[in-house]
C-alpha cells in the first residue's frame, strides 16, 4: 500500500504549503477571534462610556460618584495578556514584552488602576481611612500584572504611609497623626 506522501507531488505539495502560509500571512491575527464576547472586542458606544466614566472619576471627589465610575471601568473587557493568547507566543517574545515602555492603545485595566488611586488618594484626603486602605489594598491585589506596577508601587508607598501614623482617636472620621 503506498504512503500518502507519494501520492502527493512535489508541486502539489509546495501549492499547499504555499496556499496555508498565504492565508495565514492575510488573515494574521484577525484569524484568531476572542472566544468570548468582549474579551477584547469593545463597540464604539462601550468604549466612549468607559472613557466618560474614567474621565469623571479623575475630576471627582466625591466618593460614592467614584466608586460608580470605577465599577464601570472594572466592568469593561480586560486585554488578553501573553499568557492566556489564543496564540502561541514564544518565551522570549514574552520577556522582550513584559516591561512595557509606553502604550499605542487605551488599557481598560490601567485606567481603573488609575481610578483607584484617585479614589484612594481622595479617601484619605476626606480622612475616610477604612476607603483609602481598602481601596490601596485592593490595588495592590487586583493588579499583580507587571505592566500595573506603577500603580502596586503607588499603593505600597501609601500604605507604608499607613503604617507610619496612628489615629489621633478612635473615631474613624479623625484625622491621623504622625
Amino acid at each position: 500500500m503506498p504512503s500518502m506522501h507519494s501520492k502527493l507531488s512535489q508541486p502539489l505539495i509546495f501549492n499547499l504549503l504555499l496556499t496555508a502560509l498565504l492565508s495565514i500571512t492575510l488573515t494574521g491575527c484577525q484569524g484568531f477571534q476572542p472566544k468570548t464576547h468582549g474579551e477584547l472586542a469593545m463597540a464604539d458606544q462601550d468604549f466612549m462610556g468607559i472613557w466618560e466614566a474614567y474621565n469623571h472619576c479623575m475630576t471627582e471627589y466625591d466618593i460614592q460618584h467614584m466608586h460608580a465610575s470605577l465599577h464601570i471601568l472594572d466592568s469593561a473587557p480586560k486585554p488578553i495578556s501573553l499568557n492566556d493568547s489564543p496564540i502561541p507566543v514564544p518565551k522570549f517574545l514574552k520577556k522582550v514584552s513584559a516591561a512595557r515602555n509606553s502604550r499605542l492603545a487605551v488599557d481598560p485595566r490601567a485606567m481603573a488602576a488609575s481610578c483607584s488611586i484617585h479614589l484612594a488618594e481622595v479617601a484619605q484626603q476626606s480622612a475616610d481611612w477604612h476607603t483609602a486602605l481598602q481601596t490601596f489594598q485592593s490595588i495592590i491585589k487586583n493588579y499583580p500584572e507587571p505592566q500595573y506596577a506603577f500603580y502596586v508601587t503607588k499603593a505600597n508607598q501609601a500604605m507604608e504611609e499607613f503604617s507610619s501614623v496612628r489615629p489621633a482617636s478612635l473615631a474613624s472620621h479623625d484625622a491621623l497623626v504622625r
